[in-house]
């Protein structure tokens, strides 16, 4: 499961990678929320605060090795009609 929100309001994005039920999440990175399942510790999504900024400042925090997402080819964002 891999599902985006963008809250265009406050510049948030959303990831959730699996059922986030049992999650905790800590800010592990300026901006960036990593939620965790409280039992297997595994992540089950991200928030990123202020993420078109960042994108446009090419300044996005780096994602941990096992999350693989290329920001680029996600329409709900249509980021290059934003740079």
């Amino acid at each position: 499961m891999l599902k985006f929100n963008y809250d265009n309001k406050y510049d948030i994005l959303y990831i959730l990678l699996s059922d986030g039920e049992n999650s905790l999440g800590d800010e592990e990175y300026d901006g960036l929320v990593i939620m965790r399942d409280e039992t297997t510790n595994q992540i089950t999504g991200l928030t990123i605060f202020g993420f078109i900024e960042k994108y446009q400042r090419d300044s996005l925090p780096e994602l941990p090795s096992e999350i693989d997402i290329d920001f680029d080819t996600i329409p709900l964002l249509n980021l290059k009609s934003r740079v």
